[in-house]
């Protein structure tokens, strides 16, 4: 997507829901010094250009029994370079993937995995990543603490 002009109250808009995407339209419209149906008019103008692509739970992956979190750094052989946008996709796909980033550098993919214990983390690896013959290398590391940013959009 192309860069797209916002007004001020636009931002104000998008980072509220950033924040908090069920925040009620007349809450929203408070907050931002809107009349709640101007504030309705403008949310749904984002949507349509694209800028809010779509609401989702932030759901706590321990409270689910996921009590292990990792980020594993994937590098890709070079000679299967102009296969790093399938092989991202494929991966979104695996259990207990919760994100997948294009990445560059040294590494082409950075997957962001939660399992329920670490031999279930060393089997996700050992049955989706070690036996891909693109793939050149992974290197896991366990995520201790995950911290949201305070200002998600500037």
């Amino acid at each position: 997507m192309s860069s797209v002009h916002l007004t001020d109250i636009d931002r104000k808009i998008v980072t509220a829901l950033a924040r908090h995407g069920r925040l009620p339209y007349k809450e929203l419209a408070t907050q931002v010094g809107i009349p709640t149906s101007t504030c309705h008019g403008r949310v749904q103008a984002l949507e349509e250009r694209g800028v809010i692509r779509g609401y989702q739970a932030d759901i706590d992956a321990e409270a689910l029994g996921q009590a292990v979190s990792a980020l594993i750094l994937v590098a890709v052989r070079a000679d299967q370079r102009d296969q790093v946008p399938v092989l991202a996709e494929e991966l979104r796909s695996v259990p207990g993937v919760q994100q997948v980033f294009l990445i560059g550098g040294e590494k082409d993919l950075v997957l962001h995995v939660a399992c329920e214990s670490v031999s279930a983390l060393r089997m996700l690896i050992a049955e989706h990543l070690s036996n891909r013959p693109a793939l050149a290398q992974t290197q896991t590391q366990i995520v201790f603490e995950h911290l949201s940013g305070l200002q998600p959009v500037p």
